[in-house]
């Protein structure tokens, strides 16, 4: 247990600090942050949004072209183009499938939310 004279030292730091301050008094560095998002909760999905269903689509069409070309699969290995076909191919095929997977998550999500 602290005794007073700590207690009184630890209040005055914070105060020192701006850690303290009255209801009524704006802290002078409040205005000056900007608006943050509400943090998520625990187990929460994100929103779905196709900006990170088109990053995602874009980290794993590169890694699948880069695995095509140094991985060799049987004799010979692809071509360039043909790993590059490939791997847009893949790029088109994920994007809206990963956005569809994110908004059933999503839905899912809320109802369970609300029943």
């Amino acid at each position: 247990m602290a005794t007073k004279k700590q207690q009184r030292r630890r209040y005055q730091r914070a105060q020192g600090r701006g850690r303290l301050h009255d209801e009524s008094e704006q802290r002078p560095d409040s205005e000056s942050k900007p608006d943050r998002q509400p943090a998520r909760r625990r187990g929460e999905p994100p929103r779905p949004t196709w900006k990170r269903s088109v990053r995602r689509a874009a980290i794993f069409a590169v890694g699948l072209f880069v695995f095509t070309q140094v991985v060799p699969f049987g004799d010979s290995r692809p071509t360039a183009a043909g790993a590059g076909v490939q791997a847009v191919a893949f790029f088109v095929f994920l994007t809206p499938f990963g956005y569809l997977m994110d908004s059933f998550l999503y839905n899912r999500w809320l109802k369970r939310q609300q029943g």
